[in-house]
């Protein structure tokens, strides 16, 4: 009887060793298996700030302009000077545009004499109907030129059209100006700022009116101010083929002066939905060509896989395709593991 139970302790006892030493063994393997965190793919809106750059100007700015062409006899302003409404502010050499004016006088002239010296002939049945009809057009033609040249000439004074302060001549007295080039730029006194600034296609479409944007002035290096898209060009600027935005500082108590350099960001409303991956699981990148590690639960095995990845934005990166929604990924010690490896999860 004390033999049998010697045995029967002797067989307990190499079974509670070959476990002990089998479960020895598995914590040890255990112990050498690479540990990771892993996070999962899922959507994030995503949208892209847009930069940019313009001038500060006002937004009761006038630009006034000579119709005509021709050199400038005299500017009766200056910069910085306050000036009233019907106040003359520049007027062209005259002596081209008068002799027009008198050239289409004399061609009204002329033209009311034929007509009087035909209606006669006509009347006495010396004319036909086709001349007097063209007797009538050429007297037409010159009270349209008479008027046209009148009208010329009174553009050919700048008038202020309202009251406010010369902010800038942009040219001077004895320079020779092309017809509706601005000669003057009249602020009527307004606080009211605008930034305008040319963006591409692909960079407008994200934009909507009531969008905020940051600014910074190089007047004011340390200060951000804020401004909204208040209008969006419907075609584009030939002379620079861009999209005008226009946008409306916001009110501030800095003292804001026409001419200031300004670089903006605008930070659009309208985004698009898509995956993303935490950039720390990105093993290799070649332009949009990544590799990425997936964990499987099932195996507790990482799996290497290609993704097509797109823009980056702060921690995260777009990705285009190679994941679904829901796979979890290596983000932490994904450098460290192999194709088909078998890991651990941290557990904190």
């Amino acid at each position: 009887m004390k033999k049998l139970f010697f045995i029967t302790l002797t067989i307990s006892g190499l079974v509670f060793s070959c476990k002990s030493k089998e479960k020895q063994e598995t914590n040890t393997k255990d112990a050498q298996l690479q540990t990771i965190e892993v996070a999962t793919v899922q959507s994030q809106n995503l949208t892209e700030q847009i930069n940019s750059s313009g001038v500060l100007s006002s937004k009761s700015e006038l630009k006034l302009a000579f119709k005509t062409g021709g050199m400038i006899k005299r500017m009766y302003v200056s910069e910085g000077q306050a000036v009233s409404a019907g106040q003359l502010l520049a007027e062209l050499d005259m002596s081209e545009i008068d002799a027009q004016v008198n050239q289409a006088k004399i061609g009204l002239q002329k033209a009311k004499r034929d007509f009087d010296r035909i209606k006669k002939l006509y009347d006495d049945q010396a004319a036909t109907q086709t001349n007097l009809q063209d007797a009538t057009s050429g007297l037409e033609l010159a009270t349209e030129a008479a008027t046209a040249a009148e009208f010329n000439r009174k553009l050919s004074k700048i008038f202020a059209p309202t009251s406010g302060k010369i902010l800038r001549k942009i040219s001077e007295q004895g320079e020779l100006i092309v017809p509706f080039s601005p000669a003057i730029i009249l602020g009527t006194g307004t606080n009211a700022y605008t930034l305008n600034v040319g963006l591409a296609d692909k960079e407008i479409v994200k934009l909507k009116i009531g969008d905020k944007a940051s600014v910074q002035l190089d007047a004011y290096p340390n200060e951000n101010f804020t401004a909204k898209v208040s209008q969006i060009a419907q075609t584009i600027n030939p002379s620079t083929g861009t999209f005008e935005v226009e946008l409306q500082m916001l009110p501030t108590a800095k003292k804001l002066i026409s001419g200031f350099v300004a670089k903006v960001n605008i930070q659009p409303s309208l985004s698009n939905n898509s995956l993303v991956l935490p950039i720390t699981s990105i093993v290799e990148a070649d332009a949009e060509k990544a590799f990425v590690y997936v964990f499987d639960s099932a195996t507790s095995k990482v799996f290497k896989k290609p993704v097509k990845i797109g823009k980056i934005y702060d921690e995260t990166v777009e990705l285009i395709s190679g994941l679904s929604r829901g796979e979890q990924i290596v983000t932490r010690g994904s450098g460290f593991v192999t194709d088909g490896e078998k890991v651990k999860l941290f557990h904190p």
